[in-house]
């Protein structure tokens, strides 16, 4: 069973993608979190309390172990929140998938800085049309796992946005393998 028929597409937040995801994309999202520039401050500073406080540690000795035993622990013993959990996905796809974001915001004509979405650009829902050629030129170019992935994240990530993209999902889980 793949990543889309594990997941409440109705009502998808960012910690049911997180908790479904295998280990080694916890473990990409989790070192992209820590090592990449594109990463948020409190985004770190939010993992290293989780892992704080799931093993009752003080948050300062937390940020003095290595970052791949902050990313062990990350993987393995916290189950993140929304708001950790949408921190850990935009790593993700910022650090290491950025020509997948690159490709689906030009082929939504959506102006954007490679594969971030230009700050003096007001977003609007897609039409439903556009997301469907977007997605299936996405599922052509690049691994359906991945863009099973991104496409469930930004559903989870901003639903007001993305949320034409559910059928799309749907529409993948009910195709033929």
């Amino acid at each position: 069973m793949g990543l889309l028929e594990r997941l409440p597409l109705g009502d998808l937040g960012a910690g049911h993608v997180w908790k479904e995801l295998d280990a080694d994309t916890r473990r990409l999202a989790a070192e992209a979190l820590y090592r990449s520039g594109a990463s948020s401050e409190s985004g770190r500073r939010h993992a290293d309390v989780a892992i704080a406080a799931r093993l009752n540690f003080r948050e300062v000795a937390v940020r003095r172990l290595p970052v791949e035993r902050r990313v062990q622990y990350l993987v393995a013993r916290v189950r993140p929140d929304d708001t950790l959990a949408s921190s850990l996905l935009l790593a993700l796809h910022l650090d290491l998938r950025r020509p997948l974001l690159e490709a689906f915001l030009t082929l939504l004509e959506i102006p954007n800085d490679e594969g971030l979405i230009r700050e003096d650009h007001e977003l609007r829902p897609p039409e439903r049309a556009r997301l469907v050629s977007a997605a299936e030129r996405l599922y052509l170019d690049h691994a359906a796992e991945e863009v099973d992935l991104y496409l469930a994240s930004l559903v989870a990530l901003d639903r007001e946005i993305w949320s034409g993209l559910v059928p799309v999902l749907h529409a993948r889980i009910a195709a033929p393998a």
